[in-house]
This record gives structure tokens, C-alpha cells and sequence, in this order.
């Protein structure tokens, strides 16, 4: 039986979403920003210019630091020394 063509194919990111949320994701588990487009067109058919493009405003504008909700936060705990 022969191989279906579209097993070896890339996939296609082209959605602005899509894009920005794997430019974060890639940045935000270490990877520099200068390789993140090589490591994008490396598994997917993507659009270099589009992508530089919110590689930058990702840059510019980071994105918002999670709140601590204070009440899930560890408990402070005052130990004594009994010795």
C-alpha cells in the first residue's frame, strides 16, 4: 500500500493567535528570541514576515504577570527553636 502524501507534510500556522501564542510559549520555556522563527518554520509552513512582526510586538509589550490570588498562597509559618 503506498503512504498517504500528507504524513510528511508541515502544517500550516497562519492564524495571528495561533502564531502569538506559540511565540510565547516557545519564549517563555527559555527559547531565544532570534531562534524562535527558525524553530517555527522548522515544523510548520508559516509566514517569516508575520511572524517577525509579532515576534517584535511580543517584545515590546510582554505579557501580563498572573495575579497571586493571596489566599492560595503557602501559608507563612513562624517556627520556634525548643532546644
Amino acid at each position: 500500500m503506498g503512504r498517504n502524501v500528507d504524513d510528511c507534510a508541515k502544517r500550516r500556522l497562519v492564524e495571528h493567535d495561533e502564531i502569538e501564542f506559540a511565540i510565547r510559549f516557545m519564549m517563555n520555556r527559555g527559547v531565544k528570541p532570534d531562534d524562535v522563527p527558525i524553530q517555527l518554520a522548522r515544523y510548520y509552513y508559516v509566514d517569516i514576515d508575520e511572524v517577525n512582526a509579532i515576534l517584535a510586538a511580543v517584545e515590546a509589550k510582554p505579557a501580563p504577570a498572573e495575579k497571586q490570588n493571596p489566599a492560595r498562597s503557602a501559608p507563612e509559618t513562624k517556627l520556634r527553636n525548643v532546644a
